[in-house]
């Protein structure tokens, strides 16, 4: 596990959840807080999509995600899936990660993250491709791109994963889809999750990433035996999300906990998706949005949780 050196105590903190395109939805939240400068969060952890929403959040870049989301995922060749038969990774992410770094129409400020470390804490959970643990990955200029690409690896559509040492990572959707204990654990007791999934419907026990591993799974019966590694990282994978679950459906009496999710099932796939259905659910998180900033207002006047300014 990798930790930065510095000692961070924080008290309010922020946990977003992955979904490939439908975290087009947390964007919409996201620039709604950004448009009213609100971001009282002395911790911020995110899941794949939910890492990168969150980072470009921090960073202040409003509309970023929105249009990342929409336009570079969007492109023809980010996801090719016959690229499986040709041994290439389906899921192009060198390439979408390339473009943020060096397209001058989508650069992001990657070096402005070294400054958040003496105010805020960003964590990108990623998974240890062979112990199926999770990895909870602290970022700073150096390895902010390579983090983020851990954390969005999805298992079987990106190569065997990313190299961390003599590692292999891959999705942190695999070992912990909604990090909100460890958020808890690392000293938080007022946190917003932001799902990806409307909770009240019956697949809310999954997360917003797992669908894209069962239709892999069941392409893959079609053609031969399921992988050995396929089902434990399925298996690992809900186990994993029901004790997440468990903790948020019954919280320790100190954390003030507030969950945002879709009231209905999102328009966009996790990746596919139309354009029409991707502005749809970026509204839906827009309006909902809205409907946070009374309570986020009241995170920072509240004087019950002292915020590092």
């Amino acid at each position: 596990m990798h930790r930065c050196s510095y000692e961070v105590k924080p008290t309010t903190a922020i946990v977003a959840e992955g979904g490939g395109q439908r975290g087009i939805y947390t964007a919409g939240i996201l620039d709604v807080l950004l448009e009213e400068a609100l971001n009282p969060f002395d911790l911020g952890c995110g899941v794949s999509a939910g890492a990168q929403n969150l980072l470009t959040y921090f960073l202040g870049e409003h509309g970023y995600a929105k249009r990342a989301i929409a336009e570079l995922t969007a492109r023809p060749d980010f996801l090719v899936p016959y690229r499986w038969l040709m041994d290439r990774s389906v899921l192009d992410l060198d390439g979408y990660f390339e473009r943020t770094l060096r397209d001058p129409e989508y650069r992001l400020p990657y070096q402005r993250i070294s400054s958040l470390g003496a105010q805020r804490r960003l964590i990108f959970v990623a998974t240890e491709k062979d112990s199926l643990d999770p990895v909870y990955l602290e970022p700073d200029e150096s390895t902010v791109l390579n983090y983020l690409k851990a954390s969005s690896a999805v298992p079987f559509l990106y190569k065997d994963g990313v190299a961390f040492g003599d590692r292999l990572l891959v999705d942190g959707g695999v070992a912990d889809p909604l990090p909100i204990r460890h958020a808890y654990e690392q000293g938080a007791r007022r946190i917003l999750l932001i799902r990806t999934v409307p909770v009240m419907v019956p697949d809310a026990r999954l997360s917003g990433d797992t669908f894209i591993w069962r239709q892999r799974l069941e392409r893959a019966r079609r053609f031969s035996a399921t992988p050995f590694k396929v089902m434990q990282m399925l298996e690992r994978h809900e186990q994993v999300l029901h004790q997440s679950l468990a903790f948020i459906n019954d919280p320790p009496d100190d954390l003030e906990l507030t969950v945002v999710s879709p009231q209905s099932a999102l328009s966009s796939l996790v990746f596919g998706s139309r354009s029409e259905a991707l502005i749809s659910d970026y509204e839906q998180g827009r309006a909902d949005g809205h409907r946070l900033i009374p309570t986020v207002q009241g995170w920072l006047s509240d004087p019950a949780v002292t915020h590092t300014p």
